[in-house]
């Protein structure tokens, strides 16, 4: 279930990386679409993947 909240808000967080890669960086715009196609889902995955652990990790 995380997983897939993760995923489903993927298109959000890739908005969010786009408007801050731009604004801080100003680089060229494919190489933001490539950056920001990799982080909308990854990051949002490997915090999933930390909220599993954590939480599921210490109920046992």
């Amino acid at each position: 279930m995380y997983r897939s909240y993760a995923l489903t808000l993927s298109a959000i967080s890739l908005r969010l990386w786009k408007w801050g890669l731009v604004l801080l960086l100003q680089p060229r715009p494919m190489d933001v679409y490539r950056v920001v196609a990799w982080l909308g889902w990854t990051g949002n995955l490997l915090v999933a993947e930390l909220i599993i652990y954590f939480i599921f990790s210490k109920k046992r």
